[in-house]
């Protein structure tokens, strides 16, 4: 009865060992399967390079200048007569743009004029008187006292013809003032006179810029300033046209209020400016930091205001594993960002996407390519 009870146990196990031997036989192959067809996201993963040096681009507002800027004045005071001129208007070197009344000038010219007649009369009498004289002292009949007297006079009457011809050469030169001409080629910016008005002398009458030629005027940092060199070619951006210019000076003076270096800019383009117009001047700094150039698209959010970065370590069966890595932004421009933090090797990481993936989560690499690498940004 014993024997029968022992061979009954041994028979069941041995049936249940049969059992587990077949079913863990039938389960292999399906989880071998589970794991060969197991579903990884694709990554658009890139390898970047390290850079020792990135250019920045700064940007800084300027200003045009006309190359003449000139204030005209009359020289005299008078009342202002006739204006041909206004705001606005185009004028050409010589042309007059207002006059003053001369009719007081006129009268004085002519007072002096009657003058300059009576002293040639005066001259021509005392010419006479002297010819009498010398006859009759040839004779012994004139006194050496009326011959010196008349020598006299006829000195002082040439000193005092001297002195009208004079009045009337300033009368000549305030008259020629009494019109305001033009001294080059410009534009008339203000406009400060009026018809019948007394001006006074040295009162600013007209604002005139020259068209012709044009400057820029920007102030920048005494850093950026010092390392330009005069005659180097600067982009400046003005009217949406990006022109090239050339740098004609590098001020010496900080700016009491801006603290800034005044630079003048010449504009090769002949183009019509305004005066006073504002310009974006655009000025290139080589940073010499290692790093690298990565698409913006390539950061995503780190803890406490952080940015990271999803680096990939490469594995079997050509799978790659995520790895969040923090780095700090140096630069960034309108379609990139420079960064440091990462050991300046070769990386692989993941350029576009970011936010469809977490640390240690296994990925693929996806088979096209939807960013290209950055090398360097476009300005903002």
């Amino acid at each position: 009865m014993f024997k029968l009870q022992y061979a009954k146990i041994i028979t069941s196990v041995v049936s249940f060992l049969l059992t587990l031997t077949l079913l863990s036989a039938c389960s292999k192959p399906a989880e071998v399967a589970k794991e060969e067809n197991s579903y990884h996201h694709s990554a658009n993963i890139q390898t970047v390079s390290p850079s020792m040096t990135y250019d920045i681009t700064r940007e800084y507002i300027g200003k045009v200048v006309s190359k003449q800027l000139t204030s005209l004045s009359f020289e005299y005071a008078g009342k202002v007569s006739k204006i041909y001129v206004d705001s606005g208007d185009s004028v050409s070197e010589g042309q007059i743009l207002a006059e003053f009344d001369t009719e007081l000038l006129t009268i004085k010219r002519q007072e002096i004029q009657a003058t300059i007649e009576q002293l040639h009369a005066q001259a021509e009498l005392n010419r006479l008187n002297l010819s009498r004289i010398n006859k009759l002292s040839t004779k012994g009949y004139s006194s050496r006292q009326a011959l010196d007297e008349l020598e006299t006079e006829k000195k002082i009457i040439k000193a005092d013809l001297s002195r009208q011809q004079a009045n009337i050469a300033s009368i000549d030169y305030q008259i020629s003032g009494t019109k305001l001409h033009a001294p080059f080629d410009a534009v008339i910016n203000t406009r400060a006179i009026n018809e019948g008005e007394n001006f006074s002398a040295n009162q600013a009458a007209f604002e005139l810029s020259q068209q012709a030629h044009h400057e820029i005027s920007v102030g920048v940092p005494v850093n950026v300033a010092s390392r330009l060199v005069v005659g180097q070619a600067l982009t400046v951006i003005l009217n949406n046209q990006i022109l090239t210019t050339k740098l004609l000076v590098i001020g010496k003076q900080v700016h009491e209020v801006s603290r800034t270096i005044e630079l003048r800019l010449a504009l090769s383009q002949q183009a019509n400016f305004y005066n006073g117009q504002l310009a974006q001047v655009q000025i290139k700094q080589n940073i010499s930091q290692a790093g690298f150039w990565l698409p913006l698209s390539a950061l995503t959010d780190g803890i406490r205001g952080q940015w990271n970065v999803y680096q990939v370590t490469k594995t079997d069966n050509e799978l790659f594993v995520i790895s969040a890595t923090t780095v700090e932004v140096k630069y960034t421009s309108l379609d990139a960002a420079y960064i440091t933090g990462l050991p300046l090797v070769p990386q692989d990481i993941i350029v576009a996407g970011v936010h469809r993936y977490v640390p240690r989560q296994i990925v693929k690499r996806a088979t096209e390519q939807t960013t290209s690498i950055a090398k360097s940004g476009h300005a903002l």
